[in-house]
């Protein structure tokens, strides 16, 4: 038999020879290799909810911890066995008086947790909790507006619906409090009526609660604040020498923010007629346009943004050809 044939036939022994014997014996290790890891001891952390009994008439001065973590150790097929969400810690402090009650977590069992099952820690494992009496109030709701309407509007009034509303809690809290505020409303760019639907926002750290829970509509009204002035006896003035205006000023209209129309010199605005280069009749009449057009025409100088022109008059001027000048 060549050298190679040895080896094949040293290497089908191994796994073939007495295959039943060497079967039992792996399975004999898997089994054996189970029932080990089974009974290993382990460690895990839970998250566990705290379920509170309260005395009658009093509640905690801040709201209560609602969970806490526990570091459990046992078997491992028993630790499986366990569902984080269904473990509740009972807290009974039904017989409590007002005042400050502390709680040690550890001296209490944890439903849910099998008993073959020990708890190694409990973090937090001490709570302070402060009852105080309970106090009903109702209160005045305002409105929190943030952001400025677009320009030239101002905020003219805010209606809140409804304007008052009950707030429940511990009585050294409830009795701090003016009002409560509605969530931040943006009033960024309006410039017309609005309505909105938005939460209230009670005291951070004060175990509060509303009688009746939900939104409340905030009506916000704007006012325009911009400003209309009337700039009498602006001078008009024809281009090119040909034609003249029979009326040689008008009143012009200009609205806009109050600074700037305050900033605006009358000596600063003239009214220019435009006659096109092919206009040759001896009269016509030249409107004012806010906008470019063609033919005759007269626009307002001197006025640009923030500041519009609303009106003009005489908004037509009558143009007639310039009188000869004799030498």
């Amino acid at each position: 038999m060549s050298r190679r044939a040895e080896n094949i036939e040293a290497f089908r022994s191994i796994f073939f020879d007495n295959w039943p014997y060497k079967a039992l014996t792996f399975c004999f290790a898997v089994v054996t290799w189970a029932l080990v890891q089974s009974q290993q001891v382990v460690e895990e952390r839970m998250r566990v909810r705290i379920e509170w009994a309260l005395p009658d008439g009093l509640v905690p001065v801040e709201a209560p911890l609602e969970t806490t973590t526990v570091t459990v150790a046992g078997i491992q097929t028993l630790m499986r066995t366990v569902r984080p969400g269904e473990l509740v810690l009972p807290i009974d402090l039904s017989a409590a008086r007002e005042g400050d009650a502390t709680v040690d977590l550890a001296e209490h069992a944890i439903r849910g947790l099998p008993n073959e099952l020990r708890v190694v820690s409990i973090n937090p494992g001490t709570l302070r909790v402060q009852l105080d009496r309970v106090l009903k109030r109702r209160l005045k709701v305002e409105a929190r507006l943030k952001g400025d309407p677009a320009d030239g509007y101002a905020v003219r009034e805010v209606l809140v619906s409804p304007d008052r509303v009950d707030v429940t809690g511990p009585a050294s809290v409830v009795r701090t409090l003016e009002s409560v505020s509605t969530a931040d409303i943006d009033v960024t760019g309006t410039h017309e009526d609005a309505d909105f639907d938005v939460g209230l926002s009670l005291a951070r750290g004060g175990n509060l609660r509303l009688s009746k829970p939900g939104p409340v509509t905030v009506s916000v009204r704007v006012a325009s604040t911009l400003r209309t002035r009337v700039y009498t006896g602006v001078p008009v003035v024809v281009r090119g020498g040909r034609y003249t205006a029979e009326v040689a000023s008008v009143d012009v209209t200009v609205e806009g923010p109050e600074a700037a129309v305050a900033e605006l010199r009358s000596d600063a605005v003239s009214v220019l007629v435009y006659a096109p280069d092919d206009f040759v009749e001896p009269v016509g009449d030249a409107r004012w346009t806010a906008a470019a057009a063609d033919g005759l025409r007269f626009e307002v100088l001197g006025v640009s943004a923030p500041l519009r022109v609303t009106g003009v008059s005489p908004d037509t001027l009558h143009v007639v050809a310039a009188p000869e000048v004799t030498p």
